[in-house]
């Protein structure tokens, strides 16, 4: 960790965060970003002002206070919700988009994924990533983790 990162502070005022750098600076309203955020998330996180310019990158979360880092991870949590799937209920295709039925960890959900060669992408072997027409993102953690059926779904679209 950098002598920067050391001097880094974050809190919330109301409804944002501010980052200050050392003791009794002036925050900054801020906002944190996976450097990565498909496939580098608990890694590298980009801290950019209001124009998107970036100020600060911090390895991870470590390189944080205890206080600041508990700032970030809620920050973090709110702005990346990706739904997890848990099963696939059914998948269809028609013209090319596929249409699917799911179950996820925050209740059954329907969407539509066209061109799916670029929106559904394996993050590592067992990880499948999914965006739909809309640009929300879904997950499916552990493919070997699903049902036989739901395998079998998602099998019949990608």
């Amino acid at each position: 960790m950098s002598e920067r990162e050391k001097q880094i502070r974050l809190h919330w005022e109301q409804d944002r965060v501010l980052m200050s750098r050392g003791e009794g600076a002036e925050g900054t309203p801020v906002k944190l970003v996976w450097a990565r955020p498909i496939t580098g998330r608990g890694g590298a996180i980009s801290v950019l002002d209001a124009k998107k310019n970036e100020l600060a990158m911090l390895e991870n979360l470590d390189a944080l206070d205890p206080d600041s880092r508990k700032v970030a991870e809620e920050e973090l949590t709110k702005r990346y919700i990706v739904p997890r799937i848990t099963r696939v209920i059914k998948t269809t295709a028609n013209f090319g988009i596929r249409y699917w039925h799911v179950e996820t960890d925050r209740g059954e959900r329907r969407f539509a994924l066209k061109n799916a060669s670029k929106n559904a992408f394996w993050v590592s072997r067992d990880r499948l990533m999914l965006r739909d027409t809309m640009g929300c993102l879904y997950e499916i953690g552990s493919f070997s983790a699903l049902d036989a059926r739901s395998k079998s779904e998602v099998e019949k679209v990608i």
